[in-house]
């Protein structure tokens, strides 16, 4: 075999190696499509994996970015990679700023993702369908309500009572005071995270307070009939008789006009007593012994002196009681 012979031999053996070179490369190249947001790009590639397929085809991903695979994931043919890219908004939410990145497609989509309720009277600059788009800015205000409960104390109050049954000066503590819970319910408003508006809508006594009582030791005091504490400021021992409104003992019948109207134009009620206004004057309030709290608002022909009339709401009442000695204490003014 001649040299001309072995050269075209070797040219037609590398020629044939070089095509089997071609075929294999071709049958390692698989087929994927990649789904970029919206942009759909086929492309072919030897590479095995993922990872090393975006870097071969200089495709890069956002930290906030999202993918349907993982980087490690071996590439095979037919295969689809969908990426998501996050998109960045520059938000003022209720007077707050900052960026947030989103792979929303509307602004109602883009609130629901980022938990943001508008409210009944919140609102937003621009319309709920609208696309989202890069660096797009939002003025975001929120409206909401709030409904609060608290609980507070309610002071007890001290009630301090004189008594004779005590040295004077001392004291002594008959009911221990007691604080009480008051519970309000108010509802808040606010627009754009101030406060706008508050109203009470309940309020509720939980708890009674309970008063403090403190009795002190003191003069000049008597206890009445009626449990109430009464300070005077001088004893008179008077002769003390009874009278009603009947015509017996005063001349007037249920007809007349003046019939039942004391001196001083009161109605006469147990309580009312006929004094001599030049030794009690009028309108003198007093503790009579045995009779009770009274007011001097009558007179009377036959009261003079050191004389009292007791009113009664009956004549039996009136004979019952005929004339006694009684204490009467004129009372401090208090």
């Amino acid at each position: 075999m001649n040299q001309k012979t072995r050269t075209l031999l070797l040219i037609i053996g590398m020629f044939l190696l070089g095509s089997s070179s071609v075929t294999a490369y071709q049958l390692m190249l698989k087929e994927v499509t990649v789904i970029d947001n919206d942009k759909l790009t086929l492309y072919k590639t030897p590479k095995t994996t993922v990872e090393s397929f975006l870097q071969e085809q200089s495709i890069l991903l956002g930290e906030n970015d999202e993918i349907n695979v993982t980087m490690n994931d071996n590439i095979v043919e037919g295969m689809t990679i969908t990426i998501h890219r996050a998109i960045p908004v520059e938000v003022k939410l209720d007077g707050k700023e900052k960026e947030v990145y989103t792979k929303t497609k509307t602004i109602e989509d883009f609130l629901e993702e980022q938990n943001i309720e508008l409210g009944s009277k919140g609102s937003i600059n621009t319309a709920l369908e609208e696309k989202i788009r890069p660096y797009m800015e939002l003025e975001i205000q929120t409206y909401k309500e709030e409904v609060i409960t608290e609980q507070s104390e309610i002071p007890y109050k001290t009630i301090t009572k004189e008594t004779p049954n005590l040295p004077v000066g001392q004291k002594k503590v008959i009911q221990e005071g007691k604080k009480g819970i008051l519970e309000k319910t108010t509802k808040v408003e606010y627009l754009g995270g101030k406060e706008q508006k508050r109203e009470l809508i309940a309020e509720i006594v939980l708890e009674e307070p309970q008063d403090e009582i403190i009795e002190v030791g003191a003069e000049n005091i008597i206890i009445g009939l009626d449990g109430k504490t009464y300070k005077y400021k001088k004893v008179l021992t008077m002769s003390a008789t009874a009278y009603t409104a009947s015509y017996k003992d005063t001349g007037k019948s249920p007809s007349h006009p003046g019939y039942g109207i004391t001196y001083t134009g009161t109605r006469a009620r147990v309580g009312t007593v006929a004094v001599d206004p030049r030794v009690i004057p009028l309108g003198t309030k007093m503790y009579v012994e045995g009779y009770g709290y009274a007011v001097a608002e009558d007179i009377g022909g036959a009261i003079k002196g050191n004389k009292i009339d007791l009113y009664f709401n009956t004549l039996k009442e009136a004979n019952n009681f005929g004339r006694q000695q009684r204490k009467v204490y004129i009372l401090a003014e208090q």
